[in-house]
């Protein structure tokens, strides 16, 4: 009976990349989504996922509140450890309340002005901010401080800015900031989690392939699906001037020169015709030296380091080889 060929076997990894799929999955979780990528040959499941996870974590670009002015009924707050008379939290607390504003950036200016202005006995939220049609709140309900008396007084000016990964008051603080600008620490990251799964998983008879699970969650201010594409296109960017390099590279390779027969064939001839004789041939042969190229890699030295082989034997090969214009090679 003849044998049949498979049919449900991938034959190579082109195959493979042509039966690619993506699937995505909602959790159930406030702007967490999964995605489920397969078949992928073994080996790029980790491959493509850490890759991504990484990019995603350090490229994503994002907003947060940078530099803020804080002003009360007593005049500018100079600096964080200032005590606000009026307020029930103190400048440290209320300015950790203002990094947790969830803020966006609408136009493509790396930086927009926010301000407020309050007054009286009451809670101060995000939605207090007066309106910049540049710049996008998602958590107006984040509060900041509260005022304890009806004489209370504050103004805030902030200034938002875009950036990527995280960025200490350090980094961030301006040599020429006036006095009473406070730097914040800033995480522009829009990335909560990102966490990624790798399984196996099957096509047809055929077992070694992988299925990619990618779990991305981010703070709102982007999806996940623009995160995933946002970081698909920077690694895309990163692999592209590769390609494009290396193609430049390709185009400066000089030619090879034409390859000399007569040397080659020298190179190859067996040492059982260079006529040496026996006590010579039977070293060389004992030491796996089969061809006049692997002959001529050896250096004298060497060659008198093999068992029973003299210095007899080594003007005897080194007589075969000048005729042919061959020479051992030099002592390093």
């Amino acid at each position: 009976m003849a044998m049949q060929l498979p049919t449900q076997v991938f034959l190579d990894q082109s195959e493979a990349f042509s039966a690619l799929s993506m699937v995505k999955e909602e959790t159930g979780q406030p702007n967490t989504v999964r995605f489920v990528i397969e078949p992928l040959p073994r080996g790029f499941g980790v491959t493509l996922g850490n890759a991504l996870r990484r990019t995603v974590l350090s490229s994503i670009a994002g907003c947060c509140i940078t530099y803020v002015k804080i002003d009360t009924q007593h005049g500018l707050v100079p600096h964080e450890y200032e005590a606000l008379e009026g307020v029930l939290e103190d400048t440290i607390e209320m300015l950790l309340n203002i990094r947790r504003i969830k803020v966006d950036l609408r136009s493509r200016e790396n930086s927009q002005t926010i301000r407020l202005a309050v007054g009286g006995e009451r809670v101060v939220t995000a939605a207090d901010f007066q309106g910049n049609p540049e710049v996008e709140i998602y958590n107006p309900e984040q509060t900041i401080c509260t005022l304890t008396s009806k004489e209370s007084r504050l103004e805030i000016e902030a200034i938002v800015t875009r950036g990527t990964g995280y960025k200490t008051a350090t980094e961030l603080k301006r040599k020429d900031a006036p006095i009473g600008v406070i730097t914040l620490d800033c995480n522009y990251s829009p990335i909560e989690r990102v966490a990624y799964a790798v399984e196996n998983t099957r096509v047809g008879s055929a077992t070694d392939y992988e299925k990619l699970t990618l779990t991305l969650e981010t703070d709102g201010t982007k999806t996940a699906d623009a995160v995933l594409g946002e970081g698909a296109a920077e690694l895309r960017r990163y692999l592209t001037w590769i390609t494009e390099k290396q193609s430049a590279m390709m185009s400066y390779i000089p030619r090879e020169m034409p390859i000399d027969l007569e040397l080659r064939a020298k190179l190859t001839m067996p040492i059982d015709e260079l006529g040496l004789s026996g006590r010579a041939h039977n070293c060389l042969r004992n030491a796996n030296i089969r061809t006049v190229g692997e002959l001529v890699e050896l250096t004298a030295e060497q060659l008198m380091g093999l068992k029973n082989f003299g210095e007899v034997s080594l003007r005897e090969v080194v007589d075969k080889l000048a005729p042919m214009e061959l020479y051992l090679k030099e002592q390093e």
